[in-house]
Order: structure tokens, then sequence, then C-alpha cells
């Protein structure tokens, strides 16, 4: 979760390729309300560093984590003083080292 954290704090892609598996899915509501599902690439596409807003203060709690076997399953809450996200994990243990396969995700923005 540190690296899923410093993607977002950094605008750093790259750290996206050690935690997202290459099947990785991102499925959520827009705001307009309509369902969409992205791949790993286009989710990457838009952490671009120049796009950085470096006065945004980034904080992250994990809520929960449940492992059973070769999954487990993380509810996390990632935000700034614009966006509160509550992201849902879903991962498994692939060959010896844990990858997140999707993200469920609801946002909350601020004035």
């Amino acid at each position: 979760m540190d690296y899923y954290h410093e993607g977002h704090v950094q605008y750093k892609p790259e750290l996206y390729d050690e935690i997202l598996h290459n099947e990785w899915r991102f499925f959520y509501y827009d705001q307009e309300g309509n369902f969409k599902i992205v791949d790993k690439e286009i989710y990457k596409a838009w952490y671009r560093p120049e796009k950085r807003n470096g006065k945004l203060v980034w904080y992250t709690e994990i809520l929960n984590i449940d492992i059973t076997g070769n999954n487990a399953s993380v509810k996390l809450k990632i935000g700034n003083q614009t966006v509160e996200y509550i992201d849902y994990f879903n991962m498994m243990k692939i060959d010896d080292r844990w990858w997140i396969i999707n993200k469920l995700s609801s946002a909350e923005q601020f004035d």
C-alpha cells in the first residue's frame, strides 16, 4: 500500500508496476454516474508528474485487511483537501508475491 500511496502523492505511475498485476482492472462510477472499467495502462496514464499539484497534502489510512490463504482484501481511505476516496483492493499472492488484482472506488469531493 506504500507504493499505492506514493503513486498518488508523487504522480509516479512506474510505482504501480510494482503492485498492480498486468490483468488489473479498476471499477468505478465517473462524476456523471456512468459505470467504468479501466485497465492498468489507462490508469497509469492519469498520473503524470507534470500534472501533480504540489499544494495537496495526501493522507492514507488502512481501514481493514482480510487475508485467507493466497487471497486478501484491503479497504483503504486516501485523500487530500479536495477529495477523499474509499478504495477496496482485491489481492492475490502469486509466485510468493502479493499483487493487486482489482480495485473498486468511491469518491467524495470537497468544496
